[in-house]
């Protein structure tokens, strides 16, 4: 290993005297060296000679591991660091296949089309006799399409591309499903939620086409940060698979600086903001000649961060990445990165997956990524080659920014989080159920591959007159091909799409649109402020024009809980806990105008909007009298505790499972008529539910003894967005009780009570 050539201690010292914050923690992670295995049978000649060209003489242990499962044909996870060489897991048994004159072919899946075309450049470099790679997505010229079809042997996608692209027109693929050997699917911790359940079935829909054309491809799934990797890939799959956790690439030597902005107000516990102190850290970094890093949480702090950076150094010699652009123009940036051309680069999570950016010196977290599993996704970044990284996390206001920062050993202690999904969610099921009908008539037999839920969806899309019984086989019975109007990136509920200047410029699922786009509210898209005009239920639309309103909206939302059905419960002392099905009923009946800078409320304005009904999975917790009268909390107190309890820990959910915050919804109230007590409710925001609710049951003890201490160790006065209040509360964040929270909690897993403050 070589020498770290740069001074941690000097770097951090500079900041704590040059920069308002605190210095949190500074830690190295020590160096790690490579363990070497060999394979039997070696490697062919000539891919052993292409390998020595890349300059890699010998396989890594957990490398020889996996090509060698691979070579009896087991299904697979391989669970590796950032580059540790998964890639190379899938690419030799794949080229293996070629090289052996065997007509095979393999479909590599990949969650975006820029890490589909980085993977195409690695497939090439080896220049192997037979082999004819290709990406297939929606950049895909009209003209090249056929030529893949016939053509190549390694063809590269995406899952939206597979949905729609594909599978819809399997007969134009008979050769390529005939002779399908391998099927690949990359950074399967991205597959999580609504989006992984949709994936799942997509998958299951191309394993019943590869049986059709008799094929039994061999599945490998890969990924650097999973908490589950056999679970959540039994589960995208619907096979046994084996598990690989294992990384024996070297590792270098790392440094890791947490740093807190400055408090701006001591009462209300509000920070600089994370973005600034970031722009700050990220411009010392480069001008002490460290290629690095920086990474953002939107496109509108992308663009803001290179704009105040780009004052501060050679402009040229930064650049900002993210989604929305060209693919020339971020193919340009990308091979700048690699060949070391840029000082640095700031980014979305657009760059977080395993694109080979060449050889980075440091990274910047502007606040925490949301999940461990992102944490380490982007703290893998930096460090590459073997002389030493840096990684600095510039904690935001956010709950789990400030647990982090307050208890900085978890962060580093914790394992990644279960990536979940729901097969099982009934409206997916249909959707996928029709699709599949589309491509091959449905039979009995097809639940082996699409599942147990497919027979009841099939019931449902015939009795709406969606298929129609011929023989033995369920056939699609519209004109139209379902798989365009199935967006696998959300729930399925209608969309509605934002249009300025009679442009479509986005889209929002049907609650959100009620919630942030109904008539009279500023929408903000891209960094700009639109003012909402009209809102089209009928239509789907929302019109809206651009805005210089000196203030932002926030609505007023009234929500119904049913309990519809109750799969598991358990006590908590004199509290019980379940998880269960619930109908959620939610109603944007009014919003108020806050002005920018002091959050005064300008106006309160009444809305007539129609409520948002769907069914969902939920954990929900009783508290008896009893256990309010034994916590110390008197009628003048519940409800706030209640509900600072209820945001706190939907706050700490995404440490468990890796979701949103924005994923998740909550109710809590005094008195519910099913429950006949005080009831804290924490549901899923998808219909049908996405699989976060029973790893909140399962994990309930952990979950409420991390939200206990994010709200005491808290130093704000009366609550803050570090603790207690959500930036999505349709309550205006009222009433809250940052003590009364605390003192449930701990009623609740029967820890002693704090006596009344003085």
């Amino acid at each position: 290993m070589s020498e770290t050539r740069f001074d941690p201690h000097e770097i951090a010292a500079g900041w704590v005297e040059n920069f308002e914050g605190e210095l949190v923690d500074l830690r190295r992670l020590p160096p790690r060296d490579a363990m070497y295995a060999s394979l039997d049978p070696p490697l062919p000649q000539v891919l052993r000679d292409r390998l020595e060209t890349q300059g890699i003489k010998d396989l890594y242990r957990h490398q020889t591991k996996a090509i060698g499962r691979l070579r009896e044909g087991k299904d697979l996870v391989v669970v590796a660091g950032t580059a540790s060489g998964k890639t190379l897991c899938y690419q030799v048994p794949i080229i293996e296949k070629i090289l052996s004159g065997e007509k095979a072919t393999s479909l590599c899946i990949y969650p975006t089309k820029a890490l589909a075309q980085d993977q195409l450049r690695s497939f090439r470099t080896f220049r192997i006799p037979g082999m004819v790679s290709d990406t297939y997505d929606g950049d895909t010229l009209p003209g090249d399409r056929a030529r893949i079809r016939k053509q190549s042997n390694v063809v590269l996608t995406n899952p939206d591309m597979l949905h729609v692209g594909i599978l819809p027109f399997h007969d134009r693929w008979a050769d390529f499903f005939h002779r399908l050997q391998f099927v690949v699917v990359d950074e399967m911790h991205t597959l999580k939620g609504v989006f992984g359940t949709h994936v799942a079935m997509i998958l299951r829909r191309l394993r019943r086409i590869a049986a059709h054309y008799g094929a039994n491809p061999t599945f490998v799934f890969g990924s650097a940060t999973i908490g589950n990797p056999e679970e959540l890939g039994t589960a995208l799959s619907g096979k046994r698979l084996e598990v690989i956790a294992e990384d024996a690439s070297p590792q270098s030597e790392k440094w890791m600086i947490l740093w807190n902005p400055e408090i701006l107000d001591p009462e209300t516990n509000k920070r600089r903001s994370a973005l600034s102190a970031a722009t700050d850290i990220f411009v010392d970094l480069v001008r002490h000649g460290l290629h690095t890093i920086a990474f953002t949480r939107s496109r509108r702090g992308t663009e803001l961060m290179f704009r105040w950076a780009s004052e501060r150094v050679e402009k040229d010699s930064v650049a900002p990445y993210r989604a929305g652009y060209l693919a020339a123009d971020r193919r340009r940036i990308e091979e700048r990165l690699f060949k070391g051309d840029l000082a640095g680069v700031i980014a979305t999570n657009a760059l977080e997956l395993g694109i080979d950016v060449g050889d980075l010196d440091a990274a910047v977290l502007t606040t925490f990524p949301g999940t461990i599993s992102s944490f380490l996704q982007q703290v893998g970044r930096a460090g590459r080659r073997l002389d030493g990284s840096l990684v600095a996390l510039v904690g935001g206001e956010d709950a789990l920014d400030q647990y982090f920062m307050m208890h900085p050993d978890e962060l580093f202690s914790r394992l990644p989080e279960a990536a979940v999904i729901n097969p099982a969610n009934p409206y997916i099921a249909e959707a996928h159920a029709a699709c599949a009908a589309y491509e091959i008539p449905l039979r009995l037999a097809d639940r082996e591959f699409l599942g147990e839920a497919v027979e009841e969806a099939a019931n449902r899309l015939v009795q709406a007159g969606h298929l129609h019984l011929k023989g033995e086989g369920l056939f699609w019975a519209r004109r139209k091909r379902p798989a365009p109007g199935i967006d696998i990136r959300s729930s399925g509920r209608p969309r509605y799409s934002i249009i300025a200047d009679g442009e479509a410029i986005g889209t929002l699922e049907e609650d959100r649109a009620f919630r942030d786009a109904h008539v009279g509210a500023v929408y903000l898209h891209q960094g700009e402020s639109y003012l909402v005009e009209r809102l089209d239920t009928e239509a789907h639309q929302v019109w809206v024009t651009q805005s210089l309103a000196d203030y932002y909206t926030q609505p007023k939302v009234e929500k119904h809980l049913e309990i519809l059905d109750v799969e598991s419960e358990r006590s908590l002392g004199l509290a019980r806990q379940y998880l269960g099905r619930v109908r959620v009923e939610s109603h944007v009946v009014a919003f108020q105008q806050k002005r920018l800078g002091n959050r005064e409320v300008i106006d309160t304005i009444p809305l007539d909007l129609p409520p948002t009904v769907f069914e969902t999975e939920a954990v929900w917790i009783t508290a008896p009298d009893d256990l309010l009268s034994d916590a110390g909390l008197d009628e003048r107190v519940i409800p706030g505790a209640l509900h600072a309890a209820e945001h706190a820990a939907i706050g700490m959910l995404p440490i468990l499972a890796v979701c949103d915050r924005w994923d998740i919804g909550g109710l809590s109230t005094r008195w519910h008529p099913q429950a006949g007590m005080a009831t804290v409710f924490i549901y899923e925001g998808y219909a049908g539910g996405a699989g976060i609710s029973p790893v909140a049951f399962s994990s309930g003890p952990e979950h409420l003894r991390s939200t206990a201490e994010l709200i005491r160790s808290c130093p704000c006065l009366s609550g803050c967005p570090s603790c207690i209040q959500s930036p999505k509360c349709g309550n205006f964040n009222e009433p809250l009780d940052k003590e009364g929270a605390v003192r449930l909690i701990e009623a609740l897993l029967d820890f002693p009570t704090h006596q009344p403050s003085e």
